[in-house]
C-alpha cells in the first residue's frame, strides 16, 4: 500500500521530464513522482499500470504526436525524430499556456514520443529535471514476441525486427540526451526495482522523500535471450546498421551512481 501523497518542497519547483522507450519501467517512475506530490498527469485514474494508467499527460503526449505526425501507429513504427519545420508558432503556444498553467509546480510529464521532440522541449522548458529510464532489450523483446506469437516469422516477419529497432532508436537517443546532459538522472530499471540505490538517487535529485510503489511482481520479463531475439538482432544488425547490445553496454555505463 502506498503512503499518502507528501506535501513537495521547493525542489519540486522545475519541471520533470520523464524519458524513456516504451516498456521501460517509465510508467513506473511517473506513479511514483505522482504519488509523491509531483503532478505527471491531469487526472489521476484508479490504480496504476496494471490497470491501464500509463501516466500520460494528454496535453504534452498529444502535442509530441502533432509534431511527429503520429497518426496513431504502433509506437515502435514511430522512429523518426521532429524535423524543426513541423514545429510551428501554434505548439508553441499550446505548450507556452500548459506550462503557465501548471507552473510554478509541482509537476512533469512523460512519453516516449519526448526522445524523438526532445529538441522542441528543451526549446519550451526552463531548465528541466531530466530523469532517463532504459530496460535491457532482452526483456523488452520479451513483451512483444509475447505479443507476436511463436509463428511471428510466418505471420508477420518484420514485427519483431522492428519492435528491436526501435528499441534501438529510441535509446540511442536517450543515450545521446545523457552524453549533452550530464546532469540527468539514468536509471536502468532492472538495479532501479531490485535495489534501492535507484530510489536514493532520484530522492536526491527532486531534493524530497518519495512514495516507493515498487512491486517485484512488476518485473515479470527475465533477460532470456531466445533464438527468437538473436534473430532479430541478427536482421537489425545486417539490415539497420545498429545493436541492441551495443547501445545497452553504454547506456550501463552511463548509469548514474
Amino acid at each position: 500500500m502506498t503512503e499518502p501523497r507528501k506535501t513537495p518542497s521547493a525542489a519540486f519547483s522545475r519541471p520533470v521530464v520523464i524519458l524513456g522507450m516504451h516498456k521501460s519501467g517509465t510508467t513506473l517512475v511517473a506513479e511514483t513522482l505522482h504519488r509523491s506530490g509531483i503532478l505527471m498527469v491531469g487526472t489521476m485514474a484508479g490504480g496504476g499500470y496494471d490497470d491501464g494508467n500509463k501516466m500520460e499527460r494528454d496535453e504534452t503526449r498529444l502535442l509530441n504526436m502533432e509534431i511527429l505526425g503520429d497518426d496513431g501507429r504502433t509506437s515502435f513504427q514511430v522512429i523518426h525524430p521532429m524535423v524543426a519545420r513541423a514545429v510551428t508558432e501554434a505548439h508553441r503556444a499550446q505548450a507556452r499556456a500548459m506550462i503557465e498553467d501548471l507552473s510554478p509546480g509541482p509537476w512533469g510529464f512523460k512519453d516516449p514520443r519526448t526522445l524523438l521532440t526532445f529538441g522542441f522541449w528543451k526549446e519550451m522548458l526552463e531548465g528541466p529535471c531530466l530523469v532517463g529510464v532504459f530496460r535491457d532489450p532482452v526483456e523488452v523483446f520479451g513483451h512483444y514476441l509475447h505479443r507476436a506469437g511463436r509463428r511471428w516469422i510466418s505471420r508477420h516477419p518484420g514485427y519483431l525486427p522492428n519492435a528491436l529497432r526501435g528499441w534501438c532508436v529510441y535509446n540511442q537517443h536517450l543515450l545521446e540526451i545523457k552524453q549533452r546532459n550530464p546532469n540527468m538522472l539514468l536509471l536502468d530499471y532492472a538495479e532501479f526495482m531490485s535495489a534501492d540505490a535507484g530510489m536514493g538517487l532520484l530522492s536526491e535529485a527532486l531534493g524530497h522523500d518519495l512514495v516507493d510503489c515498487r512491486k517485484p511482481g512488476m518485473r515479470r520479463a527475465k533477460p532470456v535471450a531466445t533464438v527468437d531475439y538473436h534473430l532479430a538482432r541478427l536482421i537489425v544488425r545486417l539490415r539497420d546498421g545498429i545493436d541492441p547490445a551495443r547501445i545497452h553496454a553504454q547506456l550501463q555505463k552511463a548509469v548514474s551512481r
